[in-house]
């Protein structure tokens, strides 16, 4: 009976060693796959990069190309300088407008420390 308990004790120790060795085993191959996807990482993420580089932009700025090319073939050269003509004549408007108000802010310090 002595026996008996000894040998199933043993067998006992042999069946946890047995599952100790599947788990260590299975944790290396777990450690030998991440160990391979760390190694394939920089080319994947040069092959990412190239593929970002390569592919068409979003559909909204294909469009919005479409449109300004649209725009600029319909336009005339007459249309082109009345467009040209009215920004300039805003931009000389907002100077005009820039040089009044520091004028007029000059003018008010002026007044205040006299």
């Amino acid at each position: 009976m002595a026996k008996r308990k000894q040998m199933i004790s043993g067998q006992r120790d042999l069946f946890e060693e047995d599952s100790e060795l599947t788990a260590l085993r299975e944790k290396e191959r777990r450690l030998d796959e991440q160990h391979q996807e760390m190694i394939k990482l920089p080319a994947k993420l040069e092959r990412e990069k190239r593929d970002r580089e390569s592919t068409m932009p979003p559909l909204a700025e294909i469009k919005d190309r479409y449109e300004i090319n649209r725009f600029e073939q319909s336009l005339s050269r007459g249309q082109i300088e009345n467009v040209l003509r009215t920004q300039r004549h805003s931009f000389m408007l907002m100077v005009l407008l820039v040089t009044a108000t520091a004028l007029m802010l000059g003018w008010a310090y002026r007044i205040m420390f006299l």
